[in-house]
């Protein structure tokens, strides 16, 4: 059971990634842990969705039953989709702003290219932005903050206004 570990460790991975980010001047390296954090994130948001699906068992059927009140929180900020066919699947897509914005650039990045990190500052890390046009890149370390935020919000949430 300890190879097991607990769903508050997808927030501490993708605080990993951004912490590691943060003191990272390397634009190779930053990528790398851009890249990272996305899937961390988009991770977070899948996990989350199917532990809201399948969140108690039944103990006269064992079937799993949902945590309708974890699913409407999830629903403000992600479609959720569960395959009829194999319940244990659920699929998340992003329903606006920052997650938008996000869910879109973890696809480009994991189906088309590699992200692009331009350097638009000249104290880095913080000057990097994803993008490849200065004048349609956003600055990369106050985005992933921003994401964290609304993943600290979520959480709050989901644990009825107690952390």
């Amino acid at each position: 059971m300890s190879a097991l570990a607990s769903p508050w460790d997808k927030i501490k991975e993708c605080a990993f990634f951004l912490e590691l980010a943060s003191i990272e001047s390397s634009r190779s390296r930053f990528r790398w842990l851009m890249s990272a954090f996305l899937n961390a994130v988009y991770s977070y948001f899948e996990i989350k969705a199917l532990l809201a699906h399948e969140a108690y068992p039944d103990p006269e059927t064992g079937e799993y039953i949902e945590d309708a009140d974890a699913i409407d929180v999830l629903r403000k900020y992600v479609r959720i989709a569960q395959s009829k066919n194999n319940p244990s699947f659920v699929k998340t897509s992003a329903l606006d702003g920052c997650l938008e914005t996000l869910y879109e650039l973890r696809k480009q990045n994991t189906h088309h290219y590699p992200l692009a990190i331009t350097a638009s500052g000249a104290v880095l890390p913080e000057g990097y932005h994803i993008g490849y046009l200065k004048s349609k890149s956003i600055p990369a370390l106050e985005f992933c903050r921003s994401v964290m935020s609304l993943i600290e919000r979520i959480e709050k949430e989901l644990s009825g206004g107690v952390l």
